[in-house]
Parts: C-alpha cells; sequence; structure tokens
C-alpha cells in the first residue's frame, strides 16, 4: 500500500490516532489507474461509490445551456471526489480526468462505517466539506463582481492553499498542469481572454507560468487583487468529540 496523501491531509488538522490513520487506509484498498480524458462517472448517473485520489488531477464539471462547459472544481492527491453530492443518488456533476490518475474508489456504506466508528473523523470531514463549500461561494463571487485578472489570481491563491493543506510547504511554485480552456472554464473566461491576462500578469510581477507551474512572485499583490481568504489554513477542532477508545 502506498503512502496515503488523504492521511497526510487530515493529519495537517487533527493529530489523528493510529486507529484513525487505519480507518483511512482501509478506504484506499483498492487503487485503480485511469488514462487523461477518463469519465469516472457523468452528470446523472447513480453513483454509490466515493473517490480519494492518490495521483494526478480530475475536473468536476457540468454542461450549461449551448454545450458550454463549467468547471466547478478542481481535484489533486488528497482530495475526496463525491462528498459534496452525497446528499443524492444521482451524481451532480461529471468527473473527467484531467491528467492520468491513480483513484481509490470505495462504497459510501464504508464511509457511514468509519463515522459510526471514529465519530472524530465525521466532524473533520464535515469542516473540511465546509471549507471546500465557502471556498466555491469565494470563487462565485469573484466571479460575480471581479474583473478577469482577480478571479484567476483566486484560483491560483485557491489551488495553492488547497495543496498546501496536503504537503505543510508554503512553495510559491504551484503544479498548475490545466489547459488556457480549463482555466477559463473555471472562471467564466475566454481560452483568448486568459491568455492575454496570464500575459499581463507576468508583466506585472505577479506570477510566471511555465508550462504545467504556475510561480506566485506576489502573493500579498494576487490576495490585494483577489480579496482572497485561505479557508484551508487552520480548522477550529474545539467542538470535536474526542477520539474513539
Amino acid at each position: 500500500m502506498f503512502d496515503s496523501c488523504f492521511v497526510a491531509r487530515l493529519n495537517r488538522y487533527l493529530d489523528l490516532t493510529p486507529p484513525e490513520r487505519e480507518a483511512i487506509t482501509q478506504l484506499e484498498r483498492d487503487p485503480k489507474n485511469y488514462s487523461a480524458g477518463t469519465t469516472l462517472w457523468t452528470e446523472g448517473d447513480d453513483v454509490s461509490e466515493l473517490l480519494i485520489v492518490h495521483q494526478g488531477w480530475a475536473l468536476s464539471e457540468t454542461r450549461l445551456t449551448g454545450g458550454k462547459r463549467q468547471i466547478l472544481r478542481f481535484h489533486f492527491s488528497g482530495d475526496l471526489i463525491g462528498a459534496s453530492g452525497i446528499a443524492f443518488r444521482d451524481a451532480p456533476a461529471s468527473i473527467v480526468a484531467a491528467t492520468d490518475m491513480v483513484v481509490c474508489r470505495f462504497p459510501r456504506m464504508a464511509l457511514g462505517e468509519t463515522f459510526i466508528a471514529h465519530p472524530r473523523l465525521a466532524a473533520l470531514f464535515f469542516s473540511i466539506s465546509q471549507m471546500e463549500s465557502i471556498d466555491l461561494s469565494d470563487r462565485l463571487r469573484a466571479m460575480g463582481r471581479s474583473e478577469g485578472k482577480a478571479r484567476l489570481a483566486n484560483l491560483f491563491l485557491s489551488i495553492a492553499a488547497r495543496m498546501r493543506a496536503v504537503t505543510g510547504e508554503h512553495n510559491p511554485v504551484v503544479r498548475i498542469p490545466l489547459t488556457q480552456s480549463d482555466l477559463g472554464d473555471a472562471v467564466g473566461l475566454t481560452q483568448v481572454h486568459v491568455n492575454r491576462l496570464i500575459r499581463q500578469m507576468t508583466e506585472e510581477k505577479l506570477i510566471t507560468r511555465n508550462r504545467s507551474t504556475v510561480t506566485l512572485l506576489d502573493e500579498q499583490g494576487l490576495v490585494d487583487l483577489s480579496r482572497f481568504v485561505d479557508r484551508f489554513s487552520s480548522v477550529d477542532s474545539s467542538w470535536f468529540p474526542p477520539a474513539a477508545g
């Protein structure tokens, strides 16, 4: 079994006990490989599983009137996919591999069993889900009230914050293996507009982009531009139940 990126992410927020670590590891017993472009499930499918991303990137996307695509979220190592739609049997969005991936699939029932045995993990999962929901609300607000450059800045900072929650490292170089079309569909801009804005941000020494990496040269400047709030740096665990004995 490989090292668990998901355990690493959870452990950034909470000092997991050995039984809690083992419970999470049990969810990752069945890794599968997927090639870039593979649809893991389609919007409207009857979904009875959740996914943990071990390697690679996926897109959560929906189709708008006229066939246009809206990317709702990017998923990468340490992410749990499907939790946001767990209240429904039908998938609220399609999940597509943006790169080659290693993904662990497990039944929803296994998550319920984990929560019964480890209520502290249930509280942590719930908190992370709410963090992601607020982060998405922040991005929607940026799309509705900000110029394109601020939208991109918000997206880059959000991805960096989520990655740092997994690695624990404050690295200004962020691997983002996405096309400009992907970036545009996430922030409501055309590919041409994204290309122009990235050039502007480079000229202003806010970022540099080299193929699949983005370097945040002036992170404070990006924060000021987008009014970004890091929703992933910490979690209030004061209300959590104690770890199971």
